[in-house]
């Protein structure tokens, strides 16, 4: 099993994520970069900070970037969704000071935010693969009608991302598959209380369910869990060979669209059995050790 470094905005699925990552290999010594975007970057590194405390003491920490490439924040922070403070208010009692930094990042990328510190880190020239979750080609976006999340909190970024990912691996699963993939309130309510991990999980989903509007989604889709599903089970998808590119002028600023001028990357088209998957990565989370 390889050590991964983690950019990441923690944010209600990534942490969700961050457990998933840590129960399939519990015994690497990952690094968290937290970075903006659904929350500032102040608040998602206590998040991170939170996770690695409460969960994964072996890994380490890195703060990320505060502002997108361009120094300016374009989009509201998504409070809607994850609350003021990424996690609607639940949060572990830990011992921040356990936290250990980083001297150094691996050469293996999940990425579960924008492309900002995953960019910086491509141009070190020592990454050798990432899986991404980003991007949206054959449906809208959740940001805007035309751009996903984590592409719209920085386009620019994304653009140039694309453009330098010459000699790497880059997986990228988009919003196209990962809608397809989703607990049920039900499925959060029967997860059992038998561990501190799951009881903080199940508090934190069930307070997701409990606040959000679901005039716009009904289920809690698991789209930063699928990223990291699909890194170590990457034949349970679908996958195509293009280049990608981001448009930065106009309304679509931050739309994802195939360009073979750039860079191949792997993008994950379909998934196999979505209901499966989901399944899957509830058992891994909930009664694996």
């Amino acid at each position: 099993m390889n050590d991964y470094t983690v950019t990441s905005d923690p944010g209600i699925d990534d942490l969700v994520a961050l457990v998933l990552l840590y129960k399939l290999n519990s015994t690497a010594k990952n690094v968290l970069i937290s970075t903006f975007g659904n929350a500032t970057e102040k608040i998602t590194s206590i998040n991170a900070k939170e996770f690695i405390a409460f969960v994964a003491n072996s890994w380490e920490f890195l703060n990320g970037s505060s502002l997108p490439l361009n120094g300016k924040i374009e989009r509201p922070w998504p409070d809607y969704f994850h609350g003021s403070d990424g996690a609607w208010g639940v949060h572990p009692r830990v011992d921040l000071q356990v936290v250990k930094n980083a001297k150094t990042t691996c050469k293996n990328i999940i990425s579960l935010a924008t492309l900002t510190d995953p960019l910086r880190l491509v141009k070190t020239g020592e990454i050798e693969k990432i899986t991404l979750m980003g991007g949206a080609f054959n449906i809208e976006g959740n940001e805007t009608k035309y751009a996903e999340t984590n592409m719209a909190f920085d386009p620019d970024a994304a653009k140039y991302f694309f453009e330098s990912v010459k000699k790497i691996e880059v997986k990228v699963v988009p919003l196209d598959v990962t809608r397809k993939v989703y607990w049920s309130k039900q499925q959060v309510d029967d997860v059992p209380e038998n561990g501190k991990v799951n009881i903080w999980l199940k508090k934190l989903l069930l307070a997701w369910f409990d606040k959000y509007n679901h005039d716009r989604e009904k289920d809690f889709n698991l789209h930063d869990p699928l990223a990291v599903f699909l890194n170590f089970y990457p034949e349970l998808a679908e996958w195509v060979n293009r280049g990608i590119s981001v448009i930065i002028e106009g309304e679509k600023r931050g739309q994802t669209v195939f360009d073979n001028r750039n860079p191949s990357c792997a993008i994950a088209i379909d998934i196999k059995n979505p209901t499966a998957i989901a399944n899957s990565i509830y058992n891994k989370i909930f009664f694996e050790s």
